[in-house]
């Protein structure tokens, strides 16, 4: 007895206890490490339907487009990238040069250019030593167009999400 050792019936009592513990926690309200939940009768489900994940940016290609006329409020995706196509002018002479720009950036909820773009990436076109008039033209579209009119709503949805807007001066396919 003075031994200092816990008795045998200690030693499966305590794992016992464990083992009771841990079934009640599954069997009870829910398995809450995997939101699984059990209906009355006995099965398992969830409560609500996963929600796919948002994507990291907002991708488009805007191509340059005499025709397109000026966008109101702005309150869809498609609705920024048409507003942008009316906007953007390319360097005059360049007749689809084939040159491509993907621009980065952000815009607030007041539709302001939010930060400094970025440009990831630029394909240079059939003429030599086209970049310059070409990245000034986008930087004057963005510059006349901007702040974009958004609605409110939209505005609160877009908020600090990254847009990569891909122009291409290039013949439509």
């Amino acid at each position: 007895m003075g031994s200092g050792r816990p008795s045998g019936a200690r030693w499966i009592a305590v794992p016992l206890l464990l083992v009771a513990t841990s079934a009640s926690a599954v069997a009870g309200d829910g398995w809450r490490g995997h939101g699984l939940y059990r209906h009355p009768e006995g099965s398992w489900y969830r409560p609500y339907e996963e929600l796919p994940p948002l994507p990291e940016g907002i991708i488009g290609t805007v191509r340059p487009r005499p025709d397109a006329g000026p966008v109101g409020r702005i309150n869809t995706m498609q609705d920024v990238f048409k507003a942008l196509q009316a906007c953007w002018r390319p360097p005059r002479g360049s007749g689809y040069s084939g040159q491509e720009i993907t621009l980065r950036l952000s815009f607030k909820r007041n539709g302001e250019v939010l930060g400094r773009p970025q440009i990831t990436y630029y394909k240079p076109g059939t003429e030599g030593e086209q970049r310059e008039p070409f990245t000034r033209s986008i930087r004057e579209a963005f510059e006349r167009c901007t702040p974009f009119p958004f609605t409110e709503s939209f505005g609160a949805a877009i908020a600090g999400r990254i847009f990569a807007f891909r122009f291409v001066d290039a013949r439509p396919m």
